[in-house]
């Protein structure tokens, strides 16, 4: 992977997150700060929303989005792995930023039936994306911002406090996490992680730093197969079309979890 940054984010991946000593030490500080901040607000003086400005709304969508189709999902996590790969190499937060949930709801393309029987039915969890982006003017140091080569919503895990103001804000919540294919518990409740090791958040990057653009959509089997033309199929596993209203509207009902 070369070293030069396609994304103006401040960095390259490896420079973006394995800061200098002198990164530390700000965070560090930012971590402190922001702690007295909530013990202010515990007492009733507004916390972060009387001391920080918030945010200007979003002006744009992003250039793309991970589209997957449960119909063809088999289940095997590729998906996951290729996404903790991917970013790992980059230095980056290992946790993947898709997660796949056992879904008996899901009707399984018979295509995908007749070439693997008996996998089990499943839906994909990805980061939508939004056009709104409620994750975004949350933050109160500004860790979250828009990519600008993709448009992808990106933490900056340098900046990043950890405070989790950004999962709390995102709108899409996942399955419960017993219902997880990997079978992990890892306190996920939206598309966005916390990452226990780096003590950071992580979320859907569209992998911003491969020229390939998002591992998972290149290693998924299906998508393999499919190109291959092994399978038959007019539509992939998981795919990454323009981000529009019509996309993301199709993707809000899709990834909306429905009550028990």
């Amino acid at each position: 992977m070369s070293s030069s940054n396609p994304s103006g984010i401040g960095g390259a991946p490896s420079e973006l997150h394995a800061p200098k000593a002198k990164d530390l030490s700000r965070r560090e500080f930012l971590t402190t700060t922001a702690a007295g901040f909530v013990a202010l607000g515990a007492v009733g003086l507004g916390g972060f929303g009387v001391l920080k400005t918030p945010n200007t709304s979003i002006d744009r969508e992003s250039g793309g989005v991970i589209f997957p189709d449960p119909t063809l999902c088999i289940g095997c996590l590729t998906c996951e792995v290729a996404c903790t790969d991917a970013h790992k190499k980059a230095g980056l937060s290992s946790v993947s930023r898709i997660r796949i949930f056992d879904e008996p709801a899901t009707q399984v393309d018979p295509e995908v039936l007749k070439n693997y029987p008996g996998r089990g039915s499943f839906i994909q969890a990805p980061c939508l994306q939004c056009p709104e982006s409620p994750c975004l003017p949350v933050c109160p140091v500004n860790a979250l911002q828009i990519e600008p080569k993709t448009g992808a919503r990106v933490i900056n895990e340098q900046t990043c406090i950890a405070c989790g103001r950004c999962a709390q804000a995102c709108p899409f919540e996942v399955r419960a996490e017993r219902v997880a294919t990997n079978q992990l518990t890892v306190g996920q409740k939206t598309r966005i992680t916390y990452d226990p090791l780096k003590n950071v958040f992580t979320k859907c990057d569209l992998c911003y730093f491969r020229p390939e653009g998002p591992a998972c959509i290149e290693r998924c089997p299906i998508n393999i197969r499919i190109k291959q033309g092994i399978l038959k199929s007019d539509r992939m596993c998981l795919d990454g079309p323009k981000s529009d209203q019509a996309h993301f509207l199709k993707l809000r009902d899709q990834q909306t979890v429905k009550p028990a």
